[in-house]
């Protein structure tokens, strides 16, 4: 039986079974073919680059909250969003159900004069619970509800308040190093992204409110890469721990790549989340950045 190693790993970092782990990315998709070159891009969810699954899925599913394109000087301009509404099939056979996606894709088309630079391109999820119990009829059911706020509850068997962010980006010109975005939990690239090759190493900065994330004897914190040429298919991929909030990993094959992490904090009487005690057990910070190798 093949095992899913990769998944369970990130299944014990985020204790997220109500999306069985799922994570956010961004899928950003280079043309020179014509000029000016454009971009296209939009949102990915699930498991599988570049599209695993729709993000209002019954499975698991997100509110994107943010979704933005950072200039190299740094002004902001907001892109169209997902609508968030639980998906049914729009149509049923014997066969398969068919469902409705709107992943957000759309194309960012740069001009002859355009700024020379990194643009980034910025995804910010809505903070969401996710309460997984069973019912006092005894079924195993899952809300996106605090567990106070549940009022059939036999017992909890996961509570989790979870915000994920995404990042990926686009270089024209001269790569430079990207200023910090402000996430709750932040990858940010030490390497020059716009010219990576099998084999290179990519070093990053991972930041959680702008301090850098450490392992330590409470855990040890990690990075996880994948890409659909690398491990994914097979289950696997590549960790390394984080260190005075620095990691890196050696590519191993062209294509897409995703960069992921999580980080969990325990909600306790005392403690930085005590508003939220009683609510949830666990607040789970997730973060990606996805890039393209040669």
């Amino acid at each position: 039986m093949k095992k899913n190693f990769c998944m369970t790993l990130f299944f014990i970092f985020a204790t997220l079974s109500p999306a069985q782990a799922h994570s956010l990315w961004i899928n950003s998709f280079e043309s020179d073919v014509h000029q000016p070159r454009h971009t296209m891009v939009s949102v990915g969810w699930g498991h599988t680059l570049p599209m695993g699954d729709i993000l209002t899925s019954p499975k698991g599913r997100i509110a994107i909250e943010q979704f933005e394109l950072v200039a190299p000087d740094q002004t902001r301009t907001a892109l169209n969003l997902p609508v968030f509404k639980l998906s049914k099939p729009e149509l049923s056979t014997i066969n398969f159900d068919l469902y409705a996606a709107d992943l957000a894709t759309q194309k960012v088309e740069f001009k002859k004069d355009s700024t020379p630079g990194v643009y980034q391109f910025s995804l910010v999820s809505r903070p969401t619970a996710y309460t997984k119990y069973i019912d006092t009829s005894g079924r195993t059911r899952l809300k996106l509800k605090e567990k106070d706020k549940i009022k059939n509850i036999k017992k909890v068997l996961m509570s989790v308040k979870y915000q994920a962010f995404a990042k990926s980006y686009v270089t024209l010109g001269k790569w430079t190093a990207p200023a910090p975005l402000g996430h709750g939990l932040e990858i940010i690239p030490r390497t020059d992204m716009s010219n990576l090759h099998v084999n290179d190493l990519v070093e990053v900065d991972v930041l959680f409110y702008g301090k850098p994330l450490n392992s330590s004897a409470a855990g040890k914190e990690s990075i996880l890469a994948q890409s659909r040429g690398f491990g994914q298919e097979d289950g696997f991929c590549l960790q390394a721990y984080i260190k005075k909030g620095r990691a890196q990993i050696r590519v191993q094959t062209p294509g897409q790549w995703k960069i992921m992490t999580t980080h969990k904090d325990k909600v306790l009487p005392d403690g930085d989340l005590k508003d939220l005690q009683g609510k949830v057990d666990n607040v789970v910070h997730g973060a990606s950045l996805t890039f393209d190798v040669k």
